[in-house]
């Protein structure tokens, strides 16, 4: 079945949380909406539940696992000691890793992969135990929306929480453990996940959602959209935030001789994965933000970030490193992007930035 809210004011809006991948760089996402909490209250406990501030929220890889945290209560504190506490076990080698020619051969080889593939199921079932889909729904009244790929069709695959009418419950015992292993296999970096399949048993093989969707903009927004046509809300707006990864911006110029580049010169895919991520989110901003316009006042809306530093701008060319001086910079760049959307809230107070105040404002108010 659909949620079902009797007496709902239709004027509050339908509130969307969407969450890119990006490896490491989601302590970024995880310390930029708990220092936001903490803003707003002068010090609100690290347990705030930014989480029950959305009606949905949609992630993808490394937001995928922010976004399980968020809809499971996890405080965002936990999900940061994850990858401060886990991150080198998940990317084994990481002095290797920063070594130019050494790290394209660690990568080639996938050195580390099986091992760092237990350690992060480890990590994440001490972070969510048996939770599934079904108690994030049941439970915490929060849809939940993370995109993979089944390997054996190539096809994208969105687990989900059973929040359509439509919906036949294929999710609802799948653990959010699955779920994250799962979104976040990134060729690569990673081990493809071997899941077995709630209801089936059958084994199914599922790489990194980020190939497709690694801005899930878009799919949050058509989500919206089906929900409240589907509980004839047509008129309750939709206000769809996005939070990236901090990614490595702009791009490369390319003299005539390295247009023949092959593997070696794509970094054995990274450099691909990288373009493709960066595309994505620009691109799926656009669509979403075109969308959700035809719905007026519905918006969609991407929480700003500063240009990084040039260092901070060398750490984010991979993804997966998990040096602490790595992770504290992204950590004091969240801290100082949140003063940013914080002056942009106060400089208009009607405007989006102000919106995700209001909303996250009154959410932990009302839960403290």
């Amino acid at each position: 079945m659909g949620i079902c809210i009797k007496g709902i004011d239709l004027s509050e809006p339908y509130r969307v949380l969407c969450l890119d991948g990006g490896g490491m760089r989601g302590v970024y996402q995880a310390t930029y909406l708990q220092t936001f909490a903490s803003r707003l209250h002068n010090g609100a406990p690290r347990h705030a539940d930014v989480g029950k501030c959305f009606d949905l929220i949609a992630g993808t890889s490394t937001g995928g696992l922010v976004a399980c945290a968020l809809a499971a209560g996890v405080s965002l504190d936990c999900v940061r000691e994850l990858y401060e506490k886990t991150g080198p076990e998940i990317f084994p080698g990481q002095k290797l890793r920063t070594i130019p020619f050494v790290a394209k051969i660690v990568r080639a080889v996938g050195y580390g992969s099986r091992t760092g593939e237990g350690a992060l199921r480890t990590a994440l079932v001490d972070v969510f135990g048996d939770m599934t889909f079904a108690d994030v729904l049941n439970k915490r009244r929060i849809a939940l929306a993370i995109p993979t790929i089944d390997m054996a069709r190539h096809m994208p695959v969105v687990f989900k929480t059973r929040h359509l009418a439509r919906s036949n419950g294929r999710d609802d015992t799948r653990t959010l453990v699955d779920a994250c292993m799962a979104t976040t296999a990134a060729p690569i970096l990673r081990s493809l996940a071997a899941l077995t399949e709630p209801g089936s048993g059958a084994r199914a093989v599922y790489t990194d959602g980020g190939l497709w969707a690694n801005n899930p903009g878009v799919l949050a927004a058509i989500e919206a959209v089906e929900v409240l046509t589907e509980r004839n809300e047509l008129d309750r707006p939709i206000h769809l935030f996005m939070l990236g990864s901090l990614p490595a911006q702009g791009g490369e110029e390319i003299p005539d001789k390295k247009r023949h580049r092959g593997a070696w010169g794509w970094e054995f895919g990274i450099k691909a994965v990288t373009v493709s991520l960066n595309a994505q989110a620009a691109g799926y901003d656009y669509i979403a933000g075109k969308m959700l316009e035809l719905r007026k006042p519905s918006f969609a809306y991407r929480l700003p970030a500063q240009c990084p530093s040039g260092e901070l701008h060398t750490y984010l060319e991979n993804m997966d490193d998990a040096r602490p001086e790595v992770l504290g910079a992204l950590s004091r760049q969240a801290a100082s992007d949140v003063d940013f959307l914080w002056a942009e809230a106060a400089r208009n107070p009607d405007g989006h930035a102000a919106h995700f105040r209001n909303a996250l404002a009154g959410c932990i108010h009302h839960e403290g």
